[in-house]
């Protein structure tokens, strides 16, 4: 590991249209990428010791294109020394699928690869969607939608991109609520969860346009529903952070309308979300809060709730206390004195105080625990 990347970060400081680099790279890549394709190839079952050399070898061609120092020159390079490393990683995942570690180092090498090679990654990002759409539905990875996430992250602005990533929305997006169906389902596969919701989240801040433009908006939102009492960690905490994000978009969308073409459309489909699923969101989160989730993942609910108070008032204040009724009275912080606290006012530009929030929603949870126990 130190070698590689001792001699990654000096070829990488040789001048930009040096051939040495290229060269050199793909000579210090060359034996990593044959046990790769040794492994592929065979036709015995891989034993114990070439699994280990495949997984270093992963982590060998990683830790090259991570430690890759930020240069215009080397970012074309890297694009072709990707392009000649494509093959032999297809049939690694081809080979592998059903190995969980070896295609989470698989997806490593693409993560510090398009991360290094930027722009110059674009005629590959189709090729590679597609790849990953193709083995998904076979043997579902979580790191999969990791890297739809990364491409969203590094394309999402780029207007050349921008029907690739409706694609790969489009797919994925149908590949990760046939996973979701029940809450069974999202708490025997949080890794699936955990990962889905952020590329949800991560194409809401980057493009909205093309989640708030999809025919699967709706659907995207009965399927969160379905979690929203997931306990793991990282499941919840991307649930919910998709919640507030989707809620805070749809709120600057509102008053920004030309924040993208064609609006209206998107704008008429959230308010029927809103409508029709704003009530049981709401009572969905106060579920959570008072009777589902762990107590420390009551903090992952309040962005939500503080969004639907901001952005969705006066509605979800109706919503807010139609929901309580489904909850014992309580002396402190009673309803009404719940109610009062999210829905103070405040001035136009003031943020809410989302510790006082925390610890009003937190104090009603022990009320309501207190009272069932």
């Amino acid at each position: 590991k130190d070698i590689v990347e001792g001699l990654t970060s000096v070829m990488a400081r040789l001048p930009v249209d040096n051939k040495m680099y290229f060269n050199n790279m793909a000579e210090m890549l060359k034996p990593l990428a044959e046990v790769l394709a040794s492994a592929a190839d065979a036709k015995r079952v891989m034993d114990e010791d070439l699994h280990k050399r495949v997984c270093e070898s992963l982590d060998l061609i990683a830790q090259a294109f991570m430690v890759l120092p930020e240069r215009n020159g080397n970012q074309e390079h890297t694009a072709r020394l990707l392009q000649k490393l494509k093959p032999v990683l297809d049939r690694t995942m081809a080979r592998f699928l059903q190995d969980d570690q070896l295609m989470e180092r698989v997806c490593r090498c693409w993560k510090y690869g398009i991360r290094a090679s930027k722009q110059y990654f674009k005629p590959m990002i189709f090729p590679l969607l597609k790849c990953l759409s193709d083995l998904f539905p076979k043997y579902p990875h979580s790191s999969f939608l990791y890297i739809v996430c990364v491409c969203v992250n590094e394309f999402g602005a780029e207007k050349d991109c921008q029907k690739l990533l409706q694609a790969a929305y489009e797919m994925f997006t149908k590949h990760g609520m046939s996973k979701l169906t029940s809450e069974k389902a999202y708490e025997e596969h949080p890794d699936i969860v955990g990962d889905y919701y952020d590329m949800q989240k991560r194409y809401l801040f980057h493009c909205p346009q093309i989640v708030f433009n999809s025919d699967l908006l709706e659907n995207v939102f009965q399927c969160a529903l379905v979690g929203i009492g997931v306990g793991h960690r990282d499941a919840c905490t991307m649930l919910m952070k998709f919640f507030a994000t989707f809620i805070k978009m749809g709120f600057e969308l509102r008053k920004n309308p030309e924040m993208f073409p064609n609006s209206a459309k998107a704008l008429d489909m959230l308010g029927k979300i809103m409508n029709k699923y704003g009530y049981d969101l709401t009572l969905g989160l106060l579920e959570g809060v008072a009777r589902r989730l762990p107590f420390s993942r009551i903090q992952f609910c309040v962005e939500v709730i503080e969004n639907l108070t901001r952005c969705c008032s006066p509605m979800s204040k109706e919503w807010f206390g139609r929901a309580l009724r489904n909850f014992p009275a309580t002396e402190y912080p009673s309803h009404e004195q719940l109610l009062q606290e999210l829905f103070k006012e405040r001035p136009e530009r003031q943020e809410m105080n989302s510790r006082a929030v925390k610890d009003v929603v937190k104090n009603f949870a022990k009320a309501v625990r207190a009272k069932i126990r």
